[in-house]
């Protein structure tokens, strides 16, 4: 690690980046399991159902689909929900502030802002919460160009490793979970005392058991996803 970035800062970028990229695959998983619910009929939401299995959100009894969607919306008390990921960006981002640039902090404010406004108005549309994935992708945009070094390394790690993990939880095809790793090994080529090397081999050798990985065997997912959640040293 560097010497000018002590582990508390690196954490909390880190952290950063893995909620900045939630909150955008959240969204575009939740939009479309929202879509496919509402062509199926009253009562039947296997659908939504198996969206929070993924995600290990569990319900007891039945489900009242448009109430816990509104709940893994907006409630700022349920951990997993849209609001509690923006805020905890916003929690990890105030301290760096200045490292990141007011520019690209202006994003989360637009993101933490919306999302409180949304909440107050109980808007149950989610294709109306578009200016959040916008305001997330200018995040990005706007740390590719303004921030630098280990501070930039941290963040792209803390995506990155959010990006592997969503795909393998929502069963994304294997080469799109070979690409992103490809994308990570690029990351962290000229860092690697950013990461575990002996848990990137082992996450590289469960990676190679494909066939495992397409039909879906629920073992592999968990090996590659502790694997995963344990690579980054801080």
């Amino acid at each position: 690690m560097s010497n000018i970035l002590n582990a508390a800062a690196a954490n909390r970028l880190f952290w950063l980046g893995r909620y900045a990229e939630r909150g955008y695959l959240f969204l575009h998983l939740m939009r479309k399991a929202y879509d496919e619910v509402l062509d199926v009929p009253e009562g039947e939401t296997p659908i939504y159902s198996e969206f929070l299995k993924k995600l290990d959100i569990y319900t007891d009894g039945e489900l009242d689909t448009s109430f816990h969607i509104m709940d893994q919306l907006y409630n700022p008390n349920t951990p997993t929900s849209l609001r509690s990921i923006i805020e905890c960006m916003m929690d990890n981002a105030i301290v760096h502030r200045t490292e990141i640039t007011t520019e690209s902090f202006s994003y989360i404010e637009i993101c933490r802002d919306m999302i409180r406004k949304f909440s107050i108005e109980h808007e149950s549309n989610i294709t109306e919460l578009q200016p959040i994935t916008d305001a997330l992708l200018a995040f990005w945009g706007s740390i590719g160009e303004r921030v630098y070094g280990d501070r930039r390394n941290y963040l792209m790690l803390g995506k990155l490793i959010e990006h592997i993990d969503m795909n393998i939880r929502f069963d994304y095809k294997y080469y799109r979970i070979t690409e992103a790793m490809t994308i990570l090994e690029k990351t962290i080529a000229d860092n690697w005392q950013l990461v575990d090397r002996q848990i990137y081999a082992k996450l590289l050798s469960a990676l190679e058991e494909k066939e495992a990985y397409e039909r879906h065997d629920e073992q592999l997912k968990n090996k590659l996803l502790k694997y995963l959640n344990m690579l980054v040293i801080i």
